[in-house]
């Protein structure tokens, strides 16, 4: 089922007030229609930004080639989910809650060592913050100072301390030009605020798999299925599928070939990544909203396509390749509707095969003419089907046992 997602974004600008990054923050929706923060449990709403950020909307259209500021408590931090966020676009922003041991220490290098980019939130100047923090400033990139806590002499006191590191300061809540001015002068890089602006609400129509069917996803990994059985799964699940798409343009691939079925998209992700990636949607849906618990006639509509794609490839070729890149033009066919954005755009954005391109913009090839086939049968345009088929080769009886075999799929679910 569809619904709206809320991200709140607002920008970090460098000394001459370019965006260098925007910092993301969720938001919910109460009865009356308000849009609101939650502050109840930061692991909950950093996996929903995160979902939110790389499945839904996806990070190029947030924030461009900017990076992303994400906030990360002590739990997400030590979590294996962390490794499921982009290094190359975002920065992970440690929470001042956090409790400063060895273990997390040891962490903090590990994932410094992996790429990422680490900023400390909410700093000032009081001794026991400096105190509790020290042992991380060696590994930290960015020193976020917070001018609502700030002691202003007793900054100027420690920035020779803090010039000792190669960490960057950024004031953050600045509210006048008065506090930028005199920031700048004491040598902050960045700075974020109201003073450049307040956090803008963006708003996307997001696709909402069935909660069940990610832990079902999980244990089938569990199982350690082999490619061929996983892609059939995953194409029985139409709405995890485009999310997961969706993920794999994030940036967390660089992708050098393009996608040409799910079972190329699994195969190029891997098991292990694929398993955190659900994960990381169960506990962003932990919920349990009703919207969860209600399928989109249209998603239904892109999984029987997908199915009886399928059988007809396999009808005429008995090739699994085959087979699987028409399930997966069937798939991506409704995409549009079911997202409300123009089809080409989207097509590009999830760096889809030529062939498969053209099959749905241009009805070109033969998955193409598969594609006009399906929509014919829908439409109970008998004569056009049949034209198609003759076209195709394709018996009567083949097709007959073609759409019996994806309606019993159907039912098996």
């Amino acid at each position: 089922m569809s619904h709206n997602i809320y991200i709140a974004r607002q920008p970090i600008v460098d000394r001459d007030q370019n965006i260098q990054a925007y910092e993301l923050l969720f938001r919910s929706v109460q009865e009356d229609g308000s849009v609101l923060p939650i502050f109840e449990d930061n692991l909950l709403a950093t996996t929903r930004v995160l979902v939110n950020s790389l499945n839904h909307i996806g990070i190029n259209n947030l924030v461009q080639d900017k990076k992303a500021f994400i906030n990360i408590d002590e739990e997400m931090l030590m979590d294996t989910m962390i490794t499921t966020i982009p290094k190359e676009r975002f920065v992970i922003e440690l929470l001042e809650n956090i409790v400063i041991n060895d273990t997390l220490i040891n962490r903090i290098i590990e994932l410094k060592e992996m790429g990422y980019t680490i900023a400390l939130d909410d700093a000032h100047c009081d001794p026991n913050f400096i105190s509790n923090f020290k042992p991380i400033f060696p590994y930290i990139d960015i020193l976020k100072l917070d001018l609502q806590m700030m002691d202003l002499e007793r900054l100027k006191e420690n920035i020779p301390q803090f010039s000792q590191y190669n960490f960057k300061l950024l004031a953050e809540k600045v509210e006048t030009e008065e506090e930028y001015k005199i920031y700048k002068e004491l040598g902050c890089s960045y700075f974020q605020g109201y003073y450049f602006s307040k956090p803008s609400i963006i708003t996307h129509e997001a696709i909402d798999p069935h909660y069940k069917n990610i832990f079902n996803l999980i244990k089938l990994l569990d199982k350690d299925l082999d490619i061929d059985e996983l892609s059939v799964e995953f194409e029985r699940q139409a709405d995890i599928t485009l999310q997961l798409l969706r993920f794999m343009n994030s940036g967390q691939l660089h992708l050098k070939a393009e996608i040409k079925s799910i079972k190329h998209a699994l195969s190029l992700l891997g098991k292990v990544p694929l398993k955190q990636w659900l994960l990381l949607i169960a506990y962003s849906k932990s919920d349990h909203s009703p919207s969860a618990k209600v399928k989109s006639p249209l998603l239904e509509m892109a999984s029987s396509r997908s199915k009886l794609m399928f059988e007809i490839m396999d009808a005429l070729h008995h090739n699994q390749k085959r087979n699987h890149e028409a399930a997966f033009a069937g798939l991506l066919s409704l995409i549009h509707c079911i997202v409300h954005a123009p089809i080409k755009k989207i097509l590009d954005e999830l760096h889809v095969d030529k062939e498969i391109y053209e099959a749905i913009t241009e009805h070109k090839g033969e998955l193409g003419s598969l594609l006009q086939l399906v929509q014919a049968v829908e439409s109970f345009e008998l004569e056009d089907a049949n034209m198609i088929l003759k076209q195709l080769k394709v018996s009567q009886e083949h097709f007959r046992d073609a759409l019996l075999e994806s309606m019993r799929e159907k039912k098996k679910e």
